[in-house]
């Protein structure tokens, strides 16, 4: 569980029994995120950024139970349920599509992270 893989700015992170996910959220915060990914409440004790990891990690939990996203079956990767459409399928989703709904996925899940790193 302790599994993190450094690409530049990004990081992929297991968040729980080998899921996955790419996060720039820095490692010190990566306790709070698979916190809220588990479901245990915030530590009342934590800084701003912490928190919200935990709150980020506890928003791609409620995603993934909504369905928003899944996990990849390939790599186990946290993914938006978009991009798990098969090739074989009627609605085909070009390159540029796929990167949209993941980008508008992923920018609703960190939005709240965001603003308090300024």
């Amino acid at each position: 569980m302790a599994r993190t893989l450094h690409n530049g700015n990004e990081m992929v992170v297991d968040l729980k029994n080998g899921i996955l996910f790419h996060t720039n959220i820095p490692p010190e915060n990566h306790a709070a995120l698979r916190s809220g990914f588990a479901g245990y409440p915030a530590n009342p004790r934590w800084n701003i950024h912490k928190f919200q990891a935990w709150k980020t990690g506890h928003q791609l939990c409620q995603a993934l139970k909504q369905g928003q996203l899944v996990v990849r079956s390939s790599d186990c990767m946290l993914v938006a349920s978009e991009d798990e459409i098969e090739p074989q399928s009627t609605h085909q989703l070009s390159n540029k599509n796929k990167q949209s709904i993941w980008t508008q996925t992923i920018k609703q899940v960190f939005t709240s992270y965001q603003v308090a790193q300024q």
